[in-house]
């Protein structure tokens, strides 16, 4: 019962965290029969969270033992269904308890359930893939091995890629693959157990590399960044594709990231060259105090920018009573948690998890509260129910409108800036111009490599 609960108002509160949340492949999770979830995990709760809210099966998940430590842990965590498994890293005295763990999976799965399992074992917001554990697969194939192979357990990668987890309206896109059948592993298992598990946790490895945007390193990550940043929009064009869908976005970047990583790995004198003109443009765009979107807007024609900064303007400043209306009635349910998360945890990859779990809380006791007073003073249902509709609208309007200052403070400072230093500006543009045409050429000569 908590735990549908918990699953019907975390969908709630995650479709509202994020601008743009798509699932891609639902449908290749079984609606019955047991199955185990596999994901990347780049944001420590958050990461169960949008899973479990998204997906329609009930699912149990397997979770590090050192969050148990506690009496209250050791009786709440398993109501949202969790179990724990212990981590070498951790606590390598308590490894053998893991037998007990593996035989509660198995007697799971001999009913059909679903489980969640994050096999890299650790969390860090990066995108990189980190090395996929063996115990995955292992629980797998020992729980077939348990049932003589007539489970039909199924085993399916979710990719989890966002834009940013720990910051309020970003995007998501869960990328579902097509099961693997454990069951195929079987007389490999049954030759040698541990070949079969090292297969299955390599093909386990291929799948999760397949739909998500994965780099070696942090630099390599940056480089690509950046290229999304300028040439993104040019490529979904190409591509004949749109901003308006993550899933879109997602091929550009992904895209990006098999050229990045392919030159890296055999012309890193071409990439050293375009990582070298990035960093010089947006070192000046830096100095400027300006951003690359500024840049490609002004590089479509100074009078076409200044007249739409002016209706830009016009209607930033209409919308400031809507702003300040959705800035009152949401600001303290918005920045508590916040400021609760920075008290609770200094680790970033915790930020966004946090803030999604205390938001989803504080936000219901404050418009509960505002209802209430609203009710208790005015005595008008219809203007109550009016005013429960207000107050999530006027929220984002106001979270849009303030994130869009920037925005017309900085179109008015590229205008100014274009009449005391146009010669800058126009070196930005120029160089700009210059990135996309070497970008464009390595595009194309990684599609004919490709294609050969």
């Amino acid at each position: 019962m908590l735990y549908r609960f918990l699953r019907i108002l975390f969908k709630i509160s995650s479709r509202a965290f994020f601008n743009k949340l798509e699932v891609k492949g639902l449908e290749n999770i079984p609606l019955s029969g047991p199955v185990i979830l596999l994901a990347n995990h780049p944001s420590t709760f958050m990461d169960p969270i949008v899973i479990g809210a998204t997906t329609r099966r009930k699912i149990f998940f397997l979770a590090k033992a050192e969050v148990f430590k506690s009496a209250f842990t050791k009786w709440l965590l398993p109501k949202f269904n969790m179990i724990p498994i212990y981590r070498a890293q951790d606590d390598p005295t308590q490894m053998h308890k893991n037998k007990e763990t593996f035989q509660k999976c198995f007697d799971h799965f001999r009913t059909g359930g679903a489980m969640l399992i994050f096999p890299e074992g650790i969390s860090l917001t990066e995108r990189k893939l980190k090395k996929i554990k063996t115990g995955a697969a292992r629980i797998a194939l020992g729980a077939e091995a348990d049932n003589d192979f007539a489970l039909n357990l199924q085993i399916v990668c979710v990719g989890l890629n966002y834009s940013n987890p720990h910051r309020f309206q970003s995007d998501l896109l869960i990328n579902i693959d097509a099961p693997i059948s454990v069951k195929n592993y079987q007389q490999e298992y049954l030759t040698d157990g541990i070949a079969a598990s090292n297969k299955l946790t390599d093909e386990i490895k291929q799948k999760l590399e397949s739909i998500i945007v994965s780099f070696e390193d942090n630099d390599t990550d940056k480089l690509a960044a950046d290229i999304e940043t300028i040439y993104r929009s040019k490529l979904l064009k190409e591509f004949n594709l749109t901003t308006k869908y993550v899933e879109d976005k997602h091929i550009a970047n992904k895209a990006i990231a098999e050229s990045v990583n392919y030159f890296k790995q055999n012309d890193p004198t071409r990439i050293a060259a375009i990582k070298l003109k990035l960093d010089k443009y947006f070192s000046l765009l830096n100095q400027l105090k300006l951003n690359d979107r500024w840049i490609s807007k002004q590089a479509n024609g100074l009078n076409s920018f200044l007249l739409n900064s002016v209706f830009y303007t016009i209607g930033f400043l209409l919308g400031f009573p809507i702003f300040l209306f959705g800035l009152i009635n949401n600001y303290l349910p918005y920045k508590i948690p916040y400021l609760i998360t920075k008290k609770i945890t200094d680790k970033p990859e915790y930020y966004g998890a946090f803030a999604l779990v205390i938001g989803t809380f504080t936000f219901l006791i404050f418009y509960t509260a505002q209802l209430w007073l609203v009710q208790s003073w005015l005595h008008n249902f219809y203007i109550t129910i009016t005013y429960l509709f207000l107050l999530p609208i006027s929220g984002f309007f106001a979270f849009y409108y303030a994130t869009q200052f920037r925005d017309v403070t900085g179109r008015w400072m590229l205008f100014n800036l274009f009449l005391k230093k146009s010669s800058l500006i126009a070196t930005a543009i120029t160089m700009r111009e210059s990135i996309i045409d070497d970008i464009q050429k390595g595009h194309k000569d990684y599609v004919e490599i490709i294609t050969r």
